[in-house]
């Protein structure tokens, strides 16, 4: 009997599209191969004990072995945990403590970490190739491919599992204390990334989907399951290229080698993607990119657009999945149609989204009322695992509060402006980080930039911009920029910096944002 679980999209794409291609490194798989691959691990784990509703940590890149556990995960009834290596490690501790993680199954370059990660699980299995140098130090070690060969894909365990029970356990980035825990079911990790494959599919945008696209994906399996791409590929039989740790030039020549048409990737990403580019001498990037996690700069956004590259642009986080991404058919050719491809979204089918005021009230649809932005769809978790005071605050009668400020536009669309952690309130009036940001991305030599608030006796907070540049740039230059900006009337005067610090580099988070934690500490102290 179907029960719209996950091991069931690969069960259908083995059947349906079973030459289609999974590649990894050196290794090449169709999803037919692939799931005799994920029969035989899920009764190889059987065989080790492991029961429904166990923990499995997994410590990899994006890798066809991370991507089969993911499955494997699923036959077994048990619960999939991807693991961020990318946290400091006493929040990776946390993550692994809090999950009950049984088993950790590690990639060997992640050897380092999973070696301080062996007193909290049972085992650690061994992902990627074994050579001679790599050895068992401990009897409770396994090597991925000794478990697979040993087996035989005769029979696939069934333990029953339902669309209701629980498949995977996700953390946030942990940028503001430590990484909390949300439980998913197989329903929401179903239906949340089929949803974003058709909205894809269906509105002519930067990173539509069809039936011919080669996706790979550069979002990390730990982060919402690589925004869902590890399930909607194989659902659509769409061919899957897996950079594990691939370096931005390296991923450049998997899209010319593999005819890699689709990515996603946070701005970071996307920016160095494009200095990898002009490094190796290449003029244009033919490639379909979803982005999102931060705030897509008009610099980038234009960059981007000029190498060739197709852009659409997602809102979510890991406690709530996906919401939205921008659905535009317009043309970029002006600042306008730039500025609605990277800030104008609408939500996917079956969410819906509420801009409140401070005391929760709807605020209207006008385009300039900014509110905090309210998230409510079926896929939402029950709230934080063993926290239950952040839940309460985050999770209210069914909606979630993102803590991100926006603005609702009278034709159903919406704009995310910033964090409200991170806006500045001066003089009782917010300032938006991200809008200064983006014009400030504008400036020839400019890689990145970031605002923050600075307290100020007088006003409260005032705003000061750090910005990262390729070549030496004189601060009058982006103080004239910023001028030319008020007088466009595309900046309010009282939103000018007052203090700019021109930097090599900006610190990044696990998630690759900027860091603004790390920024107050260093140029606004309290």
């Amino acid at each position: 009997m179907r029960r719209g679980v996950i091991h069931e999209i690969l069960f259908d794409a083995a059947w349906h599209h079973g030459n289609k291609e999974i590649v990894s490194g050196d290794v090449r798989l169709t999803y037919a191969e692939s799931w005799e691959r994920v029969v035989k691990a899920a009764r190889a784990l059987r065989r080790m004990g492991i029961r429904r509703g166990e923990v499995l940590g997994i410590l990899d890149v994006n890798s066809h072995q991370a991507f089969e556990l993911q499955y494997a995960a699923s036959l077994l009834g048990a619960i999939a945990h991807p693991l961020n290596f990318r946290l400091p490690l006493h929040h990776l501790v946390h993550t692994v403590r809090q999950g009950q993680d049984r088993i950790l199954f590690a990639g060997r370059a992640l050897r380092p970490t999973a070696e301080a990660l062996r007193p909290h699980v049972c085992h650690i299995v061994w992902l990627g190739t074994a050579d001679a140098s790599d050895s068992t130090d401990s009897h409770a070690d396994f090597h991925y491919e000794d478990l697979l060969s040993g087996e035989e894909a005769t029979s696939t365990p069934d333990p029953g599992v339902t669309d209701a029970d629980p498949y995977s356990l996700l953390h946030t980035t942990g940028t503001t204390g430590r990484p909390k825990a949300m439980r998913y079911r197989h329903r929401d990790i179903v239906q949340a990334p089929l949803q974003i494959a058709h909205h894809l599919a269906v509105h002519e945008t930067g990173a539509k989907l069809t039936a011919d696209d080669v996706v790979m994906p550069l979002i990390p399996f730990f982060h919402i399951h690589a925004w869902g791409t590890p399930i909607f590929a194989p659902y659509l039989g769409l061919k899957l290229v897996l950079p594990g740790k691939a370096t931005p030039a390296e991923q450049i020549r998997l899209v010319q080698s593999e005819g890699v048409t689709w990515s996603n990737m946070v701005p970071t990403q996307l920016l160095m993607l494009l200095d990898a580019m002009r490094n190796e001498g290449e003029n244009a990037l033919r490639l379909k990119v979803l982005t999102g996690g931060s705030q897509l700069p008009m610099g980038l956004a234009s960059r981007a657009y000029e190498a060739g590259v197709r852009y659409s642009v997602i809102y979510g986080g890991s406690d709530q999945l996906c919401a939205a991404m921008t659905v535009s058919a317009h043309v970029p050719g002006s600042r306008e149609n730039l500025e609605a491809l990277s800030s104008r979204l609408a939500p996917i089918p079956m969410v819906r989204m509420s801009i409140r005021g401070q005391d929760g009230g709807a605020l209207p649809a006008d385009g300039h009322s900014v509110g905090e932005l309210w998230v409510e769809s079926p896929w939402l978790p029950d709230g934080y695992v063993d926290d239950e005071a952040a839940t309460q605050q985050a999770y209210v009668d069914g909606w979630f509060r993102t803590g991100d400020l926006a603005v609702a536009h009278p034709d159903c669309t919406f704009s995310v402006v910033d964090r409200v952690k991170d806006a500045v309130k001066s003089g009782g009036e917010w300032i938006i980080p991200s809008v200064i940001e983006s014009v400030i991305s504008e400036i020839h030599g400019v890689r990145m930039a970031a605002m923050i608030g600075r307290p100020d006796e007088r006003w409260g907070e005032r705003p000061v911009a750090i910005l990262a540049a390729d070549e030496q740039l004189d601060a009058s230059a982006v103080e004239a920029h910023l001028a030319k900006a008020v007088e466009d009337g595309r900046l309010a005067r009282f939103w000018l910096p007052d203090a700019i610090h021109i930097v090599q580099d900006l610190p990044l988070t696990s998630a690759g944002k900027v860091d603004k934690v790390a920024l107050r500490a260093m140029f606004a102290p309290t």
